[in-house]
């Protein structure tokens, strides 16, 4: 008897361990799938492991090459060059003319001529020859337009940094936003559960009419519609932060629960300021807004590409002059290289004097692709200008907003418990009671959107003018 009971205790027990294991294993997996992260380490995240920021690191690699790849075509070339050549009895007969004489002549008293052979029916011929522009109006162009490249690789380069910054911090407010009012609707729903429960059992006891029962009924179905949007809405910007901090499926992020503290002392900084002091923000000149903004200074690098290669265009109707060396060894029958070696120098010179019209139809062409992207710098320009002065009036309006919401929000919370004792004390239906608590409700979000609309318009305007990193 109690060698069953030890055995049925020993069975017991180790049922319970090997739960207890399992639960720790899951309890480590979960663990691992989590990703806690503030808004600091989802940026640095998104700067290692971005796929466009990667893009843009390899395209200012390759410009980088292209300029150097540039600079080479003007510098000499060698070569080294072997032909092999066969030819027919007949030809190799009628072309090989030291056949003809011989030591002895044919005819006597006809002189001896040594004629050496120059001509081979399998001939080889093997030379070194060194290539060199000396001047092309084509390739001197090329190196302001690779330079002009570079420099526009670099500033698409840091136009996809300040783009992603800005889609993540945005993206990481969002996030915080929809938690922030997920909460609130969900403390307001279990209290319209608590308020709903009551009803119910007071109509039961008599003392409520249907009709207050059912306004309670109806503000606990809403208050649960309204969950079940923000959850949502919550799982969709969760997933757009999840696509920029390339995040597998498998995994969960978990970010702070409250705004980053620099973002805050920079929006309250901000809102201290005067509106004529935030309207000097945007008051730069072209050449100001075009150093301050990275996405005008690739459209700008774009322009100076066109202008370069419509100049580049008028190098058809230049001289080209190129200089040639070769250093070979005669032609002979064997692969040796075992003859003399002939040296020749070449200077050609090529003027182009009728092409039909391409040189013209050419550089008509790269006239007009160069007003074109002048004209399409110019339109971005304005763009700019106005998104600018559109971001300046939101974040004026919405600072004289917030203290409005602020004042809403201390107004309805008094006038909430104002309400509340007097329904404790029957002066008033419970209409007006659920009126005021959706009062406050409303209040509160629009305080809530209020404060986050504020702050997403200054990473906006700060991410027009270059000035991001004083958020991160």
């Amino acid at each position: 008897m109690n060698l069953k009971f030890i055995k049925k205790l020993s069975n017991i027990f180790l049922f319970f361990t090997i739960v207890c294991f399992l639960n720790n294993q899951l309890a480590a997996q979960q663990s691992q799938n989590n990703i806690y992260l503030t808004m600091e380490e989802a940026i640095a995240r998104t700067l290692s492991k971005n796929n466009q920021l990667r893009s843009s690191e390899f395209a200012i690699k390759k410009a980088n090459w292209d300029k150097k790849n540039a600079w080479t075509l003007l510098f000499p070339s060698l070569s080294l060059n072997t032909r092999y050549m066969w030819i027919d009895d007949s030809t190799y007969a009628l072309r090989d003319f030291s056949r003809y004489f011989k030591d002895t002549p044919s005819i006597p008293g006809m002189p001896v001529f040594d004629i050496p052979q120059t001509v081979f029916q399998n001939a080889y011929y093997t030379s070194l020859d060194v290539t060199m522009p000396v001047f092309n109006g084509a390739l001197l162009n090329n190196l302001s337009t690779a330079k002009a490249s570079e420099e526009m690789a670099s500033h698409l380069y840091t136009s996809t940094r300040e783009n992603v910054l800005f889609q993540v911090i945005s993206s990481y407010l969002n996030v915080l936003r929809s938690k922030e009012i997920l909460k609130l609707q969900q403390d307001y729903l279990n209290l319209s559960k608590m308020n709903y429960e009551k009803a119910e059992r007071l109509y039961n006891a008599g003392r409520y009419s249907k009709t207050e029962a059912l306004r309670w009924k109806v503000d606990y179905q809403q208050q649960k519609s309204v969950v079940v949007n923000s959850r949502s809405t919550l799982r969709s910007v969760q997933s757009v932060l999840n696509r920029l901090l390339n995040i597998n499926n498998e995994e969960q992020v978990q970010i702070e629960n409250q705004i980053p503290r620099r973002l805050t002392d920079e929006s309250e900084k901000l809102a201290s300021q005067t509106d004529e002091k935030i309207l000097e923000l945007i008051n730069l000149n072209e050449m100001e807004l075009v150093r301050a903004n990275a996405s005008l200074s690739a459209a700008k690098s774009n322009e100076d590409i066109s202008k370069s290669l419509y100049r580049n265009s008028y190098s058809s109707y230049l001289p080209n002059v190129s200089m040639n060396y070769s250093y070979g060894w005669r032609e002979n029958s064997t692969m040796y290289l075992d003859d003399y070696s002939p040296q020749t120098f070449v200077v050609n010179l090529s003027l182009p004097l009728f092409t039909s019209f391409q040189n013209l139809t050419s550089s008509k062409s790269s006239y007009y692709a160069f007003k074109q992207s002048q004209e399409q710098f110019y339109d971005q320009l304005q763009n700019t200008r106005l998104m600018l002065t559109e971001t300046v009036n939101k974040i004026i309006n919405l600072k004289t907003q917030r203290e409005l919401s602020k004042a809403n929000v201390e107004f309805s919370e008094h006038n909430y418990r104002t309400v509340s004792q007097q329904k404790e004390k029957g002066l008033i239906s419970n209409i007006d009671f659920i009126d005021a608590k959706l009062n406050l409700q409303n209040a509160k979000l629009n305080d809530i959107s209020t404060n986050y609309d504020f702050i997403s318009a200054m990473v906006e305007l700060y991410f027009m003018l270059g000035k991001l990193n004083l958020l991160i």
